[in-house]
């Protein structure tokens, strides 16, 4: 073999285990499954034998086999236990599951969506899903994909509920979720908070609801393209709803019952000091940045994006410049003081940052021409609001805005957040706190 061909076996074995790996579930303690008198977790004829010898005196069962053995709940054990466990393998026998079901090992669920031999297999924990032919013969399950093979027994408990002993030696339950079938990309793991003040933490098909009160609960839900089912409890708990994306971090569902609720993505995260709201850095009156944050000046994109924008706007007749960008922390506290010990601090809040709450100091901010009322109405201010979005920025204190982003209208102010999400900004007619459902205001 060439050491090409043993590079791109090698390259396929690996990828083979992987795909292997990623779909078997991790070992789990035995679990208690009627009619598995043999405790191997899954019920076949050889647990008939031994409940058949039971019965005629000549094999013992101990405590754990016994209550195994009490098919029928009826606290002794007899030849009616014999019939049900009989029903038990006959009735499973090429049963093939179809759906969506919830599959548990040791606390770990994944999602197998069922239809006629194929499934998909969603795994939460990985954020994967991976795409399974499946072969039954019987009480056993082969799934092959890419040259993959994996076998189960499977053991049917009810007609919600299954149970399959993997070849591993791993057992998972599986109960019935939905008869939608599940697609990776309609997933909204993730933390969402929604326009009434509740907070839906998703993790695959399951998570928790924490609404405006403080109270939390538990549910599951199926997408199924635009629709989707929450389901809190039992299926007498579903809360069903139509989906409409509205752009890349939010979408609104209208309810069964007609009221709508916009749902915002969030996932908050602080990296040396540095608050991100779905990868955004933020700095408000809410979030602020540390003290020796310094990126050392105007970041290279955005000072781009306002080359680009100065050179299309002076071809028109506007003429921009940046009067004030980058600001360190130490020097926007100074700033901050001097308004402070002329205006007041309460009216120096409205329009200036205290040290560590300023955008410029991101180096993702600007002030353009004049940072003061006068430039207002101007020509200039005019082609900033209607074009700056085109380049990535936004106007980060408009007018009419003033209690949400906690600062007066600022004509001359510019953020920079790239083309795209600007756009989505824009169109949204939502400030950056509105769009990312945060705040702005001092703790004190």
């Amino acid at each position: 073999m060439t050491d090409m061909r043993k590079v791109t076996a090698f390259i396929a074995a690996l990828s083979s285990i992987a795909l292997f790996s990623a779909a078997y579930p991790a070992y789990a303690a035995p679990i208690m499954l009627k009619g598995d008198i043999d405790r191997d977790d899954r019920v076949s004829m050889s647990d008939m034998v031994i409940l058949g010898s039971s019965l005629h005196g000549r094999y013992g069962l101990n405590e754990t086999q016994t209550i195994a053995a009490d098919i029928n709940g009826d606290g002794s054990i007899d030849s009616a236990d014999l019939s049900a466990l009989q029903d038990i393998i006959l009735g499973g026998r090429n049963k093939f599951p179809i759906g969506t079901w919830i599959g548990d090992c040791g606390g770990a669920k994944r999602y197998f969506s069922f239809d006629s031999g194929t499934v998909s297999i969603v795994d939460p924990n990985r954020e994967s899903s991976e795409f399974f032919t499946v072969e039954e013969d019987n009480d056993l399950m082969v799934f092959r994909a890419s040259g993959t093979e994996m076998s189960a027994f499977i053991t049917w408990d009810s007609e919600l509920s299954f149970v399959l002993k993997w070849s591993n030696g791993s057992t998972e339950t599986f109960r019935y979720f939905t008869d939608v079938m599940i697609n990776m990309s309609e997933i909204l793991t993730g933390r969402w908070v929604t326009s009434q003040g509740r907070t839906f933490e998703i993790s695959g098909l399951s998570g928790k609801l924490t609404d405006k009160n403080g109270d939390i609960s538990r549910f599951e839900y199926a997408p199924d393209g635009e629709n989707m089912t929450f389901r809190f409890g039992s299926t007498e708990n579903n809360t069903t709803g139509r989906k409409v994306k509205n752009d890349s971090m939010h979408f609104t569902v209208t309810w069964s019952d007609g009221t709508a609720e916009r749902f915002t993505r969030q996932e908050i995260e602080e990296r040396g000091g540095v608050t991100y709201v779905n990868g955004i850095l933020i700095a408000n009156k809410t979030y602020s940045l540390p003290s020796d944050y310094d990126p050392g000046g105007i970041l290279p994109e955005a000072q781009a994006a306002f080359d680009e924008m100065m050179a299309d706007a002076a071809k028109e007749g506007i003429y921009l410049s940046i009067v004030s960008g980058f600001r360190s922390y130490t020097y926007q506290g100074q700033l901050y003081s001097g308004y402070v010990n002329r205006d007041g601090k309460a009216a120096a809040d409205t329009y200036s940052a205290r040290a560590g709450h300023s955008e410029h100091q991101t180096g993702l901010a600007m002030d353009i021409n004049n940072a003061s009322s006068s430039f207002n109405n101007t020509k200039e201010a005019k082609w900033l609001a209607a074009n700056c979005v085109k380049y990535g920025f936004i106007l980060r204190y408009p007018q009419g805005k003033e209690d949400i982003t906690g600062y007066m209208y600022e004509s001359w102010h510019v953020r920079y957040l790239g083309r795209e999400l600007a756009k989505e900004v824009s169109d949204s007619g939502l400030t950056l706190e509105e769009f990312l459902c945060i705040d702005s205001k001092y703790k004190s």
